[in-house]
């Protein structure tokens, strides 16, 4: 009869449950399979931006150092600055020049935790000086240069960013070398952090086996609170006003703490001291780094990557170093002038 449809074509025209099920676990099994080789790559792409962005930072400083005939200090006075840390000292290197030139505006009625400057109180002290108070101006509008974000000074891989007490956009990723910048010397200092060094004159061990910066998470809690990473942490207050039992430099962090961008020695002004020799040995991935007590370790380097960490080398390379080398292997890489001949795992 026409118009009927036979009963086999009607059941052909569709799936039924249990073929709609396969279906569906099979994408299932192809997502899974796809999730993790999609999140490699990814990785890949962030650990490679890390890679370049010390690579930029590491290039800067030789500049740094040929322009001035040695390398900027861990922290201190230097290159027309007073008592700045590291990642300061290199902004001008870093097309940054103008947020250098800012650190000649203060507001000396700030206080501790103070949400924004105050445009009535804010001054040009007429010199470089960055402290917590510095500000930036552009054109009339005032926000502190603590909170000032550099790219280059974050890895997209960390997963501690933002983490910040106030300095948020001030996170940095990376940490410069206290043997190198500081000075083997001043190891256990806490008021020099000025190695009066030099390339290649203080890296006899060889520029490409001498390490310059590491990665280090932005925020760490594990062995005190708060623990971290900020660019411009080694710094004084300036003058403060308080109507609480604060006193003016309560907050001072010169030449560091234990939120300063170093590793490998180095003893803040809070007492923190930044671990050397084989305990200095880099951690990669810890979890939980808000925990405290926790596994991560704000003494030491920490790598946001599996496997491994990048270092950036005294002759302008990167480097990735893998997770299996040995502790005695990274800490003659440490050391510019220790006479070691680096192990195989090298």
């Amino acid at each position: 009869m026409v118009g009927r449809t036979s009963p086999r074509l009607a059941r052909a025209a569709g799936f039924t449950l249990i073929e709609l099920l396969v279906v569906i676990a099979i994408i299932a099994i192809l997502i899974a399979l796809l999730v993790p080789a999609v999140q490699k790559v990814r990785e890949a792409a962030a650990r490679a931006q890390c890679s370049n962005n010390m690579k930029q930072f590491t290039l800067a400083t030789h500049m740094c150092n040929d322009t001035n005939k040695r390398l900027p200090p861990q922290a201190g006075t230097f290159g027309g600055a007073y008592y700045a840390p590291l990642f300061f000292h290199l902004l001008p290197y870093i097309e940054q020049k103008s947020v250098w030139n800012n650190a000649t505006w203060m507001d000396y009625s700030a206080f501790v935790g103070q949400a924004n400057p105050n445009p009535g109180t804010v001054i040009n002290i007429g010199v470089i000086w960055p402290t917590w108070d510095s500000v930036v101006n552009a054109n009339g509008t005032y926000t502190w240069l603590r909170q000032t974000y550099i790219p280059i000074y974050q890895c997209p891989s960390d997963p501690s960013r933002g983490n910040c007490i106030d300095w948020c956009n001030g996170d940095a990723s990376y940490a410069g070398n206290f043997q190198v910048f500081g000075g083997a010397q001043n190891s256990k200092s806490s008021t020099n952090w000025d190695g009066q060094a030099s390339i290649p004159k203080s890296i006899p061990d060889g520029t490409s086996n001498t390490i310059l910066f590491a990665e280090k998470y932005a925020r760490c809690n594990g062995t005190g609170n708060p623990g971290g990473t900020w660019w411009m942490r080694g710094v004084y207050h300036g003058y403060q006003s308080f109507n609480g039992t604060n006193s003016p430099g309560a907050d001072d962090s010169f030449p560091g703490d234990r939120l300063s961008a170093v590793f490998a020695g180095g003893r803040g002004h809070d007492g923190v001291q930044f671990l050397t020799g084989t305990a200095s040995m880099f951690i990669v991935m810890p979890p939980n780094f808000l925990k405290n007590p926790g596994p991560c370790d704000r003494r030491v380097a920490t790598s946001p990557h599996p496997g491994g960490m990048n270092v950036a080398l005294a002759d302008g390379s990167v480097r990735f170093l893998s997770q299996a080398i040995s502790a005695t292997t990274w800490w003659e890489a440490i050391t510019p002038a220790g006479s070691e001949v680096l192990g195989s795992d090298w």
